[in-house]
């Protein structure tokens, strides 16, 4: 995160003997070294319900206080394991009817601090102490943070391509809820008198005329289930979507409810599919909603030989689940072992992004984005297909979406 080279070593007699900076973790200080006091959690074996207090270090929220005379006054090694590792989601908390983990429940929503990369922030702050320590650690110089883009493709079409049996279930519904636009709209698709809604594909140019971010994008390949519904995978008006999409943009996989609850029938079926159409090896996922415990669909994605996944964050909530802004390699808790898998937080979803005041969303985003501390840091939003409907490029919405993106 600092891009400042370490070694590790146990050896008290090796530590002594280096001449340049060094820090020392454990119970007590080896004398008057730069010393972070350990907490008992990077000790323990498997996962224990912890008793955590969140005090004020500095302005800054913190926990697992150690030594209120150290430069750090708290073990900020354990406490940064326990929200990367995602520690709570492993204990048994209130969820949804979903069986999710309810955001509302996690320490970072609770004590105030869930919109903030409190990670980076606080490892800036230890950058900035170890450059008072030692002479040879320069100043950090922050140049710049990045946004990124994700675009989700759970249907390619939203009317044209499906099923009749779906097409008339979308009508009905229509007509059970009294909503005469929307099937007068389906009828217009239908007779090709106007363009599929969720159709949008050849509008992204447009929409990120002004931008200069890229994004990157996820398609669901999966045929439909008692799950959910999903363009035929067969479909060669999807295939010829997905190719042209992968001529310009980087893409993955997003995941079907299927994929993640079998994975070792339905997620190898998906990827070995999309690999097969796409002629490359797709190495990024996504999981739009997880019906199981994040740290158990990880494990999977590894041994399917993912490399990054866009999931770690909430649907319902604007913020940083693990509470860092920058990527970093998920940490398996039932197996005591890191993953090969690279997690990279999303700060916001399409659903909280449509709950929230247009102007008011954005704004937050953009307030969040000035105060990323450090060089590596990236605010990751997600829309669709569906919310880049160039017909809705006037809506206010939509309007603080491209002011955003600029």
């Amino acid at each position: 995160m600092l891009d400042l080279s370490v070694s590790f070593s146990t050896a008290v007699e090796v530590f002594v003997a280096h001449s340049g900076p060094k820090m020392s973790y454990a119970g007590r200080s080896l004398g008057n070294e730069f010393n972070i006091t350990s907490h008992s959690l990077l000790f323990e074996r498997g996962v224990i319900d912890q008793d955590i207090t969140i005090y004020d270090w500095e302005g800054i929220p913190a926990f697992f206080k150690t030594d209120d005379n150290a430069p750090i006054p708290f073990d900020i090694f354990a406490a940064s394991f326990f929200l990367l590792s995602r520690y709570e989601e492993s204990i048994p908390k209130i969820k949804t009817t979903n069986e999710f983990f309810d955001s509302t429940q996690s320490l970072a929503f609770k004590e105030g601090f869930l919109e903030m990369p409190l990670i980076d922030i606080w490892v800036l702050k230890l950058h900035k102490i170890m450059s008072g320590f030692f002479t040879e650690i320069e100043p950090y110089k922050k140049k710049y943070s990045k946004k990124e883009l994700l675009i989700d493709v759970p249907l390619a079409f939203r009317y044209r391509h499906r099923s009749f049996l779906v097409s008339i279930e979308i009508f009905l519904k229509s007509i059970w809820q009294l909503n005469l636009l929307k099937t007068f709209n389906q009828f217009m698709v239908l007779l090709r008198l106007e363009d599929d809604p969720y159709d949008s594909f050849d509008s992204w140019v447009s929409w990120l005329k002004d931008s200069n971010l890229k994004p990157k994008v996820f398609f669901r390949f999966a045929n439909s289930s008692k799950y959910e519904s999903s363009i035929s995978i067969f479909n060669r008006r999807l295939h010829a979507i997905i190719k042209k999409t992968g001529d310009v943009y980087m893409l993955g996989l997003l995941l079907s409810v299927k994929s993640h609850l079998k994975p070792e029938l339905s997620l190898n079926q998906e990827k070995k599919g999309f690999q097969e159409l796409t002629n490359r090896q797709v190495k990024m996922s996504r999981i739009p909603n997880s019906f199981r415990q994040l740290s158990l669909v990880y494990a999977d994605l590894e041994n399917f030989e993912f490399t990054d996944d866009y999931s770690m964050g909430y649907s319902n909530k604007i913020g940083f689940r693990a509470s860092t802004s920058t990527p970093f390699y998920f940490y398996d808790l039932a197996n005591e072992s890191k993953l090969s898998l690279k997690a990279h937080p999303v700060v916001a979803s399409e659903s909280v992004i449509k709950n929230g005041k247009s102007n008011e969303t954005f704004n937050n985003l953009e307030r969040i984005f000035k105060t990323l501390p450090l060089n590596c840091s990236r605010l990751t939003i997600a829309v669709s297909n569906g919310f880049l409907n160039p017909k809705k490029q006037n809506l206010p919405l939509q309007k603080s979406f491209k002011n955003y993106i600029k």
